[in-house]
């Protein structure tokens, strides 16, 4: 199983990938920036490789906005088949945006990451 993260923190990224790799991700593709994994997406729909079982994403990248990416992979038909956690430290007030959204999990970083993992472990299948 594939998971992309969408992550600009180093160590966020390296959190992240470890609770994928727990839940059965066997690999992870990272990208630092909503251009660069909208890039990604773009570049394996177009050359017809295989997408990622599931994104995390985290909404504040510092100089780069998640909620493009959010919007790019909503708009998508072929991408909004797959399922998109929201892993971010902005608060509930987000929430509900992405809940319109139709993401399939808004976590926030402030909880253990257990949660987290509760979740990858519920897309994939393979218990936390």
């Amino acid at each position: 199983m594939l998971a992309l993260i969408v992550e600009d923190h180093p160590n966020d990224l390296h959190i992240a990938a470890k609770a994928a790799e727990a839940c059965g991700f066997s690999q992870i593709e990272a990208r630092s920036s909503a251009v660069m994994a909208r890039a990604y997406l773009e570049k394996s729909l177009e050359e017809k490789r295989a997408l990622p079982d599931a994104i995390v994403l985290d909404l504040d990248l510092g100089y780069d906005s998640g909620f493009e990416l959010l919007r790019f992979w909503h708009s998508n038909p072929e991408l909004a088949k797959i399922p998109l956690v929201v892993w971010t430290v902005l608060g509930d007030q987000y929430r509900e945006i992405c809940r319109m959204f139709k993401v399939s999990a808004y976590v926030y970083k402030g909880e253990d990451i257990s949660v987290l993992r509760q979740v990858l472990s519920g897309l994939s299948g393979v218990p936390a």
